[in-house]
């Protein structure tokens, strides 16, 4: 039986991962930033040296991207220097490193194809800077993997999708950009592929860069209107904008849609449409709220 340490516990990605292992063979506990400072590297050399860890799957992230902009040294220390220093205790301790990473690596303003894992990485804002350097400080030592995914959202936590509903039951209209182009992620799905590949052994040979999206892409625009559309809300109304009316201290990619042919290919995982995962999204937060 493995032992996995998810860090960042109390995020969307980590209560999914929960989710998807629950009936897995191997152990899998979750470590929200009271039980586990990542930032404290003593604290994270005591951990690994007191409990025994074959992977540690690192979802906490300073996820803020405006702040970020105001606050570069704490997204710093999250994002990059604090996994440098738990990719040296893991290192030290044997400890596979999963790395949750993000597309805003990328610079897209003038890309239309999907972005590979070996285009460059030239983000336009500070959270993607720090990512890109967590991602060199994670495989720093050669063995780590780093996941890149984008537009992550869950029938829980702060999100996109959960944002669009609240507003949609408060406004009767919507101003959403049109010109920034993506694909929605549904955090069950990608905390399942993680899963799977831990359980399916995968992990054990699998090291550097991969992608993880959903399949398609959309505009935040199209995005919007999917939500509202399977939600059966037709009181709100969500209308486009470009970018350039929105005030915003960090710059987007226009363009960050990922390509995922090395992780389909090397795991032989499956990956659904965004809009059919969406579905279930949804058909879950009314779920939520029948029994809560």
């Amino acid at each position: 039986m493995l032992d996995i340490l998810i860090t960042g516990g109390s995020g969307q990605l980590a209560q999914a991962l929960l989710e998807a292992s629950a009936g897995s063979v191997n152990r899998y506990t979750a470590a929200d930033s009271r039980a586990l400072d990542i930032t404290d590297g003593d604290a994270v050399e005591h951990y690994l040296a007191t409990k025994h860890t074959d992977i540690i799957v690192n979802c906490a992230a300073y996820t803020d991207v405006e702040r970020a902009e105001s606050d570069a040294s704490t997204a710093m220390l999250v994002n990059a220097s604090a996994v440098g220093e738990m990719s040296d205790a893991a290192h030290r301790h044997g400890v596979k490193l999963i790395q949750l990473s993000t597309d805003f690596v990328f610079g897209g303003q003038d890309s239309t194809r999907p972005y590979t894992e070996l285009d460059p990485a030239q983000p336009l804002n500070v959270y993607g800077r720090t990512k890109a350097e967590g991602e060199a400080a994670a495989m720093r030592h050669g063995d780590a993997i780093v996941i890149r995914t984008s537009w992550l959202y869950a029938p829980w936590g702060r999100n996109f999708c959960r944002t669009i509903l609240d507003l949609a039951h408060k406004r009767d209209r919507i101003e959403v950009v049109d010109d920034q182009i993506g694909t929605p992620t549904y955090a069950p799905d990608l905390a399942e592929a993680i899963v799977g590949i831990i359980d399916g052994g995968a992990w054990r040979t699998m090291s550097g860069i991969y992608h993880y999206s959903d399949e398609g892409e959309c505009s935040w625009y199209d995005f919007a209107a999917e939500i509202l559309r399977q939600a059966g809300i037709d009181r709100c109304r969500i209308e486009p904008c470009p970018s350039s009316a929105r005030a915003s201290a960090a710059r987007r990619p226009r363009y960050s849609v990922l390509d995922k042919s090395r992780i389909k290919r090397e795991t032989g995982i499956a990956i659904p449409h965004w809009k059919e995962s969406l579905a279930r999204c949804i058909g879950r937060i009314n779920e939520l709220k029948l029994t809560n």
